[in-house]
């Protein structure tokens, strides 16, 4: 059972006790990502997050590393549009030691200026992998339709040019700005009970992270639409479909859920079965649903070759036409909620998919991560409410795609209206 106590300056501390594991994993989650940066910063979180290991007043990004793995720990960190994540894992008897470390780490970085040198070249690498990705590049292009007019259509690694130069002084700023105890969950999860978790916080971060408070604003919904192709000498083609869907938390999150599973996440859902089992038409096709603070996408990824593409698309719109007509059967509803209960009790067996879970839930409600309510939710969904989700606009909505390939593979067909026209 995951615990909150907000503290008086605005802080929350997250908190899961199971005494049978002998690890805990513990995350500083900030309310800091791409969806909260003007165009001139885009990049800063991301930034923010590599050079945050590179040295304090008092240790050396070598000895941070050093320290860690002192202690048996494994660290990391990751960004995402809405969020920034610092997290490390070890056995039991080191976790104060681990989380003072890290307390340290995140509220006394200095930033020094030959440290970012050295690591804005190992993102401008990052940035470079990224391009030789055509998934990676589709879903960044799919986001700038599915979120245009937001700051959620921004990339997370941001432009190069920005990366390339933003300085120690910019990341101080950034960090005063957006690292606030308002805008901070610390998670901890593991053999640790509550009341130690909140004292741990009370004697390594309270004298370290001030006050202040968060003056950031989530991006507005937006419905986004288009069609948009980076051409690009890849064999394959991946092309991904987004449509408005429900944000996070949404009451309608769990029939979401049930809805994904059956169209195109399982191996048995309807796109796998069609497209790769029955067609043959793709290497992958598989649906996934992103939820925001106040936006959602429910999109369809494709991998096929350039030669089947037109067929993959007709195949994907006329399941689609099926899905909103008829919704799912019973047999698909009870597959999907017994693989989603499945998953959701394989995580918590995993202390940082818990931690994971519990951070970001605290950050986005305020409330504690709770697995059997959403056991219980998944387990409520009818036939009757999955009927009314798909019929209810959500793929009648604004189509937003995107396309990665090779430019002959497009020469003469337009996907956007070939999809459109197949689901009438």
């Amino acid at each position: 059972m995951i615990k909150l106590t907000k503290l008086d300056n605005g802080l929350t501390v997250a908190s899961g006790y199971f005494p049978s594991f002998r690890s805990v994993a513990a995350g500083f989650w900030v309310g800091a990502g791409s969806a909260f940066e003007s165009d001139a910063e885009n990049g800063i979180s991301h930034f923010t997050e590599h050079v945050m290991y590179k040295g304090t007043k008092s240790l050396t990004a070598a000895q941070i590393a050093e320290r860690f793995e002192d202690h048996g720990a494994s660290f990391n960190a990751f960004t995402s549009k809405e969020a920034t994540c610092y997290y490390f894992k070890c056995i039991d008897e080191n976790a104060e030691k681990c989380f003072a470390l890290l307390s340290h780490i995140l509220f006394e970085s200095v930033y020094d200026d030959a440290e970012l040198d050295k690591e804005r070249k190992v993102i401008a690498e990052e940035i470079n992998m990224v391009e030789d990705e055509p998934e990676d590049i589709c879903y960044d292009l799919l986001s700038s339709l599915r979120y245009r007019g937001t700051d959620l259509s921004k990339t997370i690694l941001g432009p190069k040019e920005n990366v390339m130069r933003f300085t120690g002084r910019d990341v101080r700023d950034y960090v005063k700005r957006m690292y606030t105890p308002d805008n901070i969950v610390v998670s901890l999860i593991g053999n640790i009970r509550h009341e130690d978790a909140v004292a741990l916080v009370e004697k390594y971060v309270l004298p370290l992270c001030g006050g202040g408070k968060c003056a950031k604003t989530f991006p507005a919904a937006v419905a986004g639409g288009g069609y948009a192709a980076c051409k690009k000498d890849f064999e394959q083609v991946n092309l991904a479909i987004g449509f408005p869907s429900v944000p996070y938390d949404d009451a309608d999150i769990a029939v979401q859920n049930v809805v994904s599973f059956c169209f195109g996440t399982g191996m048995s859902s309807r796109l796998f079965q069609r497209l790769r089992e029955r067609q043959g038409l793709v290497y992958n096709v598989y649906t996934s649903c992103s939820a925001y603070k106040t936006n959602g996408t429910f999109g369809i990824y494709v991998n096929t070759s350039g030669g089947n593409l037109e067929r993959a698309l007709a195949s994907v719109a006329e399941e689609l036409e099926e899905l909103v007509k008829n919704g799912l059967t019973e047999k698909e509803i009870a597959r999907a909620k017994i693989q989603l209960k499945s998953s959701m009790l394989f995580g918590i067996e995993n202390i940082l998919s818990v931690m994971s879970a519990s951070g970001k839930y605290a950050m986005y409600t305020g409330k504690p991560y709770d697995v059997d309510k959403n056991i219980r939710e998944v387990e409520a969904v009818t036939p009757e409410e999955v009927a009314e989700f798909c019929a209810s606009g959500v793929f009648s909505a604004s189509v937003s795609m995107a396309y990665v390939g090779k430019g002959e593979y497009v020469e003469g067909l337009d996907p956007l209206g070939i999809f459109v026209k197949n689901r009438i």
